[in-house]
């Protein structure tokens, strides 16, 4: 048999089959996608959502309090009960003692089991803001807390927030331009984001599958942009730093972690926390307390989550509660 005639049998018995498979697959996929039909379109297979900004864009905006919360042009969104913090020089309203702890951060800072252990203070804190949010709204408002403890407290996958202009909501973002990090895409509108690019849904599938196999179905194990993650990271934690020390403020860094990454930490954690140990910061690491009280006390590691948004549950808040007190009391 020639050459010719086994590679005319190849095709037709094995490569044609394929394509053809390819093709109905494909098909399929972009009838979901563009019918929207939710019993079959499972974003989570076909995009990373610590890298892929597509599957935020399919997401789309989440809805938000609006009794509670208003639209920001930088910061997405803010609590209107902090907007006066955002104009300059009012520290003289900010001398009660209930303000001495200030408090930045995202969803853990912001939880309904953590503001009551300090409902008087003032807390920046709102739900899905990342890292660079966390930043952005300490540089806005840090002159008016001048002498106070600040409280900084970030889930570790916060940092992977900053690579994206869409989450939950369309949101800021920094870029690297010439050596300086800057703001980019402010003012911040609500407005849908579209996928402008043609997707091969076929192939994201394949390649989404090839990787969680091969990394324990854990997409929190991807290093996508994790130079620039590092590197940005490293830039909002210095200048936090530097500006406390000018403003004589004493910072307490808090980080938290989903219930799995306790015991199973990825490379974030390890990174952060050698990064704070250098820095010689005052930092809280929540994964290390709850781990040293499940040695000292008959629990399992599911009483210090809650089961409604994975997040910390009433007893391992007033652990979180009890750490900074106790973090505070011993160093003032």
């Amino acid at each position: 048999m020639s050459l010719n005639s086994i590679f005319l049998l190849t095709w037709k018995f094995f490569f044609y089959p394929i394509l053809i498979l390819i093709f109905v697959f494909e098909f399929f996929f972009q009838v979901v996608f563009f019918f929207d039909i939710k019993t079959f379109k499972k974003t989570i297979l076909f995009f990373n959502p610590y890298c892929d900004q597509r599957y935020w864009n399919y997401q789309g905006n989440s809805s938000y309090d609006e009794s509670e919360y208003l639209h920001h042009s930088i910061l997405t969104l803010v609590k209107k009960k902090n907007l006066k913090f955002f104009k300059k020089d009012i520290s003289k309203n900010t001398s009660s003692k209930q303000d001495k702890i200030i408090f930045y951060g995202s969803s853990f800072i912001d939880h309904k089991y953590f503001i009551p252990n300090y409902k008087e203070n003032v807390n920046f804190a709102v739900k899905s803001y990342g890292l660079d949010q966390i930043y952005k709204s300490y540089l806005l408002t840090k002159d008016n807390f001048k002498n106070k403890k600040i409280v900084i407290g970030f889930l570790i996958e916060d940092i992977d927030r900053t690579i994206f202009d869409q989450r939950n909501f369309p949101k800021l973002r920094y870029q690297k331009i010439e050596g300086n990090y800057k703001i980019t895409n402010t003012p911040i509108l609500f407005k849908d984001i579209t996928n402008e690019k043609i997707t091969f849904y076929t192939y994201n599938f394949i390649k989404n599958l090839i990787f969680l196999t091969l990394n324990e179905y854990n997409y929190k194990k991807s290093k996508c942009s994790i130079v620039y993650k590092k590197e940005i990271f490293q830039f909002f934690i210095d200048n936090i730093i530097r500006n406390s020390k000018l403003l004589n403020q004493d910072v307490i860094f808090v980080t938290f972690n989903f219930m799995h990454d306790v015991k199973n930490p990825n490379w974030r954690y390890s990174f952060v926390k050698d990064y704070f140990l250098s820095k010689n910061v005052n930092h809280l690491d929540m994964s290390q307390i709850i781990s040293d009280d499940l040695n000292n006390k008959d629990l399992n590691i599911s009483n210090y989550y809650n089961t409604q948004d994975f997040h910390l549950s009433e007893y391992g808040f007033n652990l979180v509660r009890k750490e900074i007190d106790l973090f505070i009391e011993r160093y003032k």
